[in-house]
């Protein structure tokens, strides 16, 4: 099992409670939570949409909400997902791009696990730098 420290254990917490808010019609909630370079915890849930290039995934809406506060850059993200997904916790393709975008630097950590019933599975917990799953970003 992967050590949580305690500000990690408060971003998942974070994102649990956004997850449980997250708006699915025919997939799974995702919860997330960016701490951003003034340490202010922003959260977002996925939400989704019958046309399915209308609806946000959890990681860009936590992201959009510290940019609504003035708030760029990011230091760490939290992910947490419904263990009812047979998918591991991860962001998607898109989202780690963004993240990137956004990303104080390519070190940062993404921490990523499941829940069930309003608790965290610490079991599934794993803890990545972006630059681990996105290697090769797209750069201006």
């Amino acid at each position: 099992m992967v050590e949580v420290s305690a500000s990690e254990r408060k971003l998942l917490d974070t994102a649990l409670n956004a997850m449980n808010k997250a708006y699915v019609l025919w997939g799974f909630k995702v919860g997330a939570a960016v701490l951003a370079d003034n340490s202010q915890i922003y959260a977002g849930c996925n939400v989704e949409n019958w046309v399915s290039g209308l609806g946000t995934c959890a990681e860009r809406c936590a992201i959009n909400h510290a940019i609504l506060h003035g708030n760029r850059k990011i230091k760490k993200i939290a992910i947490i997902m419904d263990a009812t997904s047979r998918n591991e916790p991860m962001p998607c393709g898109a989202c780690l791009q963004y993240i990137n975008d956004f990303a104080e630097n390519r070190k940062i950590k993404i921490v990523m696990a499941k829940a069930e019933k309003d608790k965290i599975l610490f079991e599934t917990v794993k803890i990545k730098a972006l630059e681990e799953l996105l290697p090769f970003p797209f750069r201006k």
